[in-house]
């Protein structure tokens, strides 16, 4: 047991004096969790406001429509522009994002009673994701509003009760808490984060321990003590063990923070409580030591710093895409939950959203990702002797 904290005291203080590298480990993370818990209510605030800002929509026919439909768009922040040229020339070119045309007699049409239609060009590809000025949901809520003043206007001059408009009514209510309105994006991203820094937090120092201790030749050193190959390697892992939770910590920490920071206007008072941070912070641990285990395996067997980072970029994708796996594909029965990374995934997801989280879940997790743990073990320990680490290619 000695020799195996040596090894672990040894390899922590190799990747401290790395001043440069040791700050990056621990910026790196907090500021991606800053980053991430800021991400979605920037986003949600942005896409409102654009939502909530007037739009203009060119018209051709304009001197069709009746004052009644003019003062309903103008209601919901639409104003309707007289446009002259080639309008489907216009918005097939990006000119225009969309463009509306009125047919003549369109006025006529409905005072009569008469089926009355109106023709949208768009081209939702101007402006990209973000810069688009059109909402064609803002029009058919428009719409639908001069379709409701025309139908009661209808049924007034008929003697109809408007009541036969509207047979069934529905009140709705939303019981979600606060913390379960901002677990909902949490559920998807929260997954994906801890996946991305466990890789990323231990990466470097579980290839600098193996692969680059025989690109500078000092692995010999270390072989030559009485320490045994399993000792060697039982510490190494627990020093990349260390250095990949710390920073995975970090940035639980700086995610919590930054949510709880950000402004009532951004977030609508939904914030994740400090508990489910901690909670995924704490199913996390035993998928840090499969995964620090597998880029041991990994970085085992290449014999150069850069060798070793790109036979890792693999793993990286494969932990990321089974993270969002379980967000598309939510676990069916509790005995899902022992696949190693989904398992955990859909954990932390259920627990972002306040959902119940079964004791059985959980130790059926913990058992998946500790199991495959020892299996890692159990082989890298074959490739990890003398023989292999000095000769292998």
């Amino acid at each position: 047991m000695s020799h195996i904290m040596n090894i672990w005291r040894k390899e922590l203080m190799d990747t401290i004096r790395d001043k440069k590298a040791f700050r990056q480990a621990l910026l790196v993370p907090l500021l991606v969790g800053v980053f991430y818990a800021v991400l979605n209510p920037m986003l949600t605030s942005f896409i409102s406001g654009k939502a909530d800002n007037p739009i203009a929509i060119p018209v051709q026919g304009l001197e069709h429509v009746d004052e009644t439909l003019k003062d309903v768009m103008q209601s919901f922040g639409i104003t309707l522009i007289s446009f002259s040229g080639d309008m489907e020339a216009a918005i097939e070119s990006g000119e225009e994002t969309a463009g509306l045309i009125v047919p003549e007699g369109f006025s006529d049409s409905v005072a009569n009673e008469q089926p009355a239609n109106l023709m949208l060009l768009l081209n939702s590809s101007t402006g990209g994701p973000f810069r688009g000025s059109f909402s064609i949901e803002r029009l058919e809520a428009a719409l639908n509003a001069y379709n409701r003043i025309i139908s009661e206007s209808r049924l007034q001059s008929k003697g109809i009760e408007l009541s036969v408009l509207n047979p069934v009514g529905l009140d709705a209510r939303d019981l979600s808490t606060p913390a379960q309105r901002a677990g909902v994006f949490a559920s998807f991203m929260l997954p994906i984060l801890v996946g991305v820094v466990i890789v990323q937090g231990g990466l470097f120092i579980a290839i600098d321990v193996t692969a680059g201790e025989k690109e500078r030749n000092t692995l010999e050193a270390l072989l030559v003590t009485p320490a045994g190959d399993v000792d060697i390697f039982i510490g190494k892992l627990l020093s990349v063990f260390t250095m990949s939770s710390l920073p995975l910590g970090l940035t639980m920490l700086g995610y919590w923070a930054s949510s709880n920071l950000l402004p009532d206007s951004m977030t609508d008072g939904a914030v994740l409580p400090i508990e489910v941070v901690l909670g995924a912070l704490l199913f996390a641990m035993p998928l840090a030591l499969f995964i620090n285990v597998v880029m041991m395996m990994v970085s085992i067997r290449t014999k150069t710093f850069k060798d070793a980072q790109s036979a890792a970029v693999p793993l990286n994708l494969v932990v990321v895409f089974t993270m969002m796996g379980a967000a598309f594909v939510p676990p069916e029965s509790s005995i899902m939950h022992l696949i190693p990374i989904y398992g955990t995934s859909a954990l932390v997801g259920d627990l972002a959203v306040g959902g119940a989280i079964q004791i059985n879940e959980v130790l059926l997790t913990f058992a998946g990702s500790l199991g495959a743990s020892a299996i890692g073990i159990f082989f890298a320990l074959k490739l990890f002797n003398r023989e292999r680490l000095l000769y292998s290619v």
